[in-house]
């Protein structure tokens, strides 16, 4: 017999599974089935990226969904940074297994300055023949746990540009997102616009939804000040979810 509701825990651009598995014995704690997949061209080294772009992160993302609907009837899916521009493809594209999303520091408009709407996204193009490897510093408020950091230090320029393009692929989908909805978002995200909780909450066309946020993480919220703030938010929001399927 199916759960009623299992969890999709997705990681950031760049990411190791640390940024995200601190979670798991939260969605643990309520017996629910997940899934924490490794996206293309993470978890190995910085050059594995090079040549992956959105749909391998997608569709690696939408199998590990497909496996999860084996033990649950639907999925909250969760993801952090990147993960949550994967998390509301997944909510457009199949409404009908995604019960709901918990996005956290969803990357839909970011700092950098190539990213789109910025000063020098024009430029994009230009720099993504010209220059090869950009660096990823660590983006934590307490520093001290930077030296823990496993993350990527550096990203090849292809799959920047690809990540890029992405976020503009997906707010042109956000009208079509439906499930409900927890926005978790610091207001000192120093990779990740905080507007973007904004634009987020307003454009998905979904009536359950809420934006929580914060005010001391910077952009890795599931390792940094508030981390243990960020799990119970987003258990709380799973036990919502759980009450109104059961129900």
């Amino acid at each position: 017999m199916k759960a009623p509701l299992g969890v999709l825990n997705l990681h950031g651009f760049t990411s190791s599974l640390d940024c995200v598995n601190g979670l798991n014995p939260y969605i643990e704690a309520l017996g629910l089935p997940y899934r924490m997949p490794v996206l293309r061209g993470h978890m190995q080294t910085p050059e594995a990226l090079v040549g992956v772009t959105w749909r391998d992160w997608y569709a690696d993302a939408e199998a590990a969904l497909k496996d999860l609907l084996t033990e649950a009837e639907k999925a909250v899916v969760a993801g952090l940074s990147m993960g949550g521009l994967v998390a509301l493809h997944l909510a457009a594209e199949h409404p009908e297994h995604v019960d709901a999303i918990a996005l956290v520091a969803a990357a839909l408009k970011l700092r950098n300055p190539l990213a789109p709407g910025n000063a020098l996204s024009f430029l994009r193009p230009v720099v993504g023949r010209l220059v090869h490897w950009w660096p990823m510093p660590p983006n934590y408020a307490d520093k001290e746990l930077e030296k823990y950091d496993t993350n990527y230090d550096r990203a090849p320029m292809d799959a920047i540009v690809s990540f890029l393009d992405y976020t503009t692929y997906v707010e042109g989908r956000l009208p079509e997102v439906r499930a409900p909805a927890l926005i978790i978002q610091s207001h000192k995200d120093q990779t990740v616009a905080p507007k973007s909780a904004q634009i987020i909450h307003d454009r998905i066309a979904s009536t359950d939804k809420r934006i929580v946020w914060f005010e001391r993480s910077h952009h890795e919220m599931m390792r940094d000040l508030e981390r243990e703030k960020v799990f119970e938010t987003i258990q709380a929001f799973l036990k919502e979810r759980l009450a109104k399927v059961k129900a």
